[in-house]
């Protein structure tokens, strides 16, 4: 299992417009992926505007075949402008508990 945290900078005149796009079709466009399992939207502890959006994977391959797709390019496309370039990716594995 693997977790993607995209940290951003939403416009400050466009948050609800970014809100209604990560809602409507931003989230459900991800959740259709295979291998994506869930995501949510955290507000950073940095002001109004920082935002992170936070993915689970089935696998690191998953993630992978995402970030080559036309759906990626699609949603990447049709969020223009609602950020402030550049947001950071960081991706965590989860670690299993050491076998007893």
């Amino acid at each position: 299992m693997l977790f993607r945290i995209l940290k951003m900078q939403v416009r400050r005149d466009r948050i609800a417009e970014w809100l209604a796009f990560t809602r409507d079709v931003g989230f459900p466009g991800m959740l259709h992926q295979p291998g994506c399992q869930a995501i949510w939207r955290l507000r950073g502890q940095g002001g109004e505007t920082d935002f992170h959006v936070m993915t689970q994977w089935a696998s690191a391959a998953d993630l992978e075949r995402f970030n080559a797709s036309d759906a990626k390019r699609d949603l990447g496309a049709a969020a223009a402008g609602l950020t402030i370039p550049p947001a950071t990716e960081t991706l965590f594995d989860v670690v299993d508990e050491p076998a007893s």
